[in-house]
């Protein structure tokens, strides 16, 4: 009696080839960006839209083939097994997340100095109109005067500045360099720009004008998400509208080079 090896006697069928195929990719597509990437807004579409389908219309191409070219049962089950492990590879290496952006080293030359509490009124107003078209979250009673009074209080600066070259610094996410810091070298700009800035005491006496400076922006972005406690902005530099200006970390210095 010849034996047979259970379940590979016969090659898989039309359906076998689809719904084995098209499972794997719908499999791999939808919990792999949830498992490996949850902070991605197309989360599990790759499966639904993307890895499933095409594994399936991949699973009935390969059937025809193997139909038309007389491929053994045996050899049929290989190849599925092949496909089928290579597209749940290439489908969790398309959700594995890519390299996240921190932030930037900046060379800035300083074009003037402004008090945070100058711009108070451009700053109110531009908040009155955000919130006059926003429906789901009322503003926290009194921000107009509280920022008013934070503005006048606060000791830090508004600078105008030019961008002489900038360096763009980025996280791994991967499971191999997660954590690890990349940048991309300087490259030069030539950009005008408001930023926060509270380096160099109070105000703006501590800044001169045409200096040359050597400082970092996080890419971290301000709570706007329109709370009561926080709608508008607290923050000064996100009232302002601005993003602030630091000293470089400590873990990012051996980017600035000479």
């Amino acid at each position: 009696m010849e034996n047979a090896t259970p379940g590979k006697s016969r090659a898989p069928g039309a359906l076998g080839w689809i719904f084995l195929l098209g499972g794997i990719g719908f499999a791999a597509g939808f919990f792999g960006p949830i498992i490996l990437n949850p902070e991605a807004n197309q989360g599990p579409l790759i499966g639904i839209f993307l890895s499933g389908p095409g594994g399936a219309i991949l699973g009935l191409l390969l059937f025809i083939v193997c139909s038309v070219t007389h491929v053994s049962a045996a050899r049929q089950w290989q190849t599925l097994a092949v496909v089928g492990v290579l597209g749940a590879g290439v489908t969790l290496a398309f959700a594995l997340p890519g390299p996240a952006f921190r932030g930037y080293i900046v060379e800035v030359q300083l074009q003037g100095c402004k008090a945070p509490a100058d711009l108070a009124d451009e700053s109110v107003d531009y908040w009155e109109k955000r919130v006059a078209k926003v429906t789901w979250a009322p503003p926290r009673a009194g921000w107009q005067q509280e920022a008013r009074r934070q503005l006048q209080l606060d000791t830090g600066a508004v600078l105008d500045v030019t961008i002489l070259r900038r360096i763009l610094l980025y996280e791994g996410r991967k499971p191999w360099n997660r954590g690890e810091i990349s940048a991309r070298g300087w490259f030069p700009a030539s950009e005008r720009k408001s930023y926060y800035a509270n380096l160099a005491g109070p105000g703006c006496a501590g800044y001169t004008a045409g200096e040359k400076s050597v400082l970092f922006v996080s890419y971290t972005e301000p709570d706007l998400r329109g709370n009561a406690q926080n709608w508008p902005p607290r923050e000064l530099p996100a009232f302002l509208n601005l993003v602030s200006l630091a000293p470089v970390p400590v873990q990012y210095q051996h980017f600035v080079g000479p």
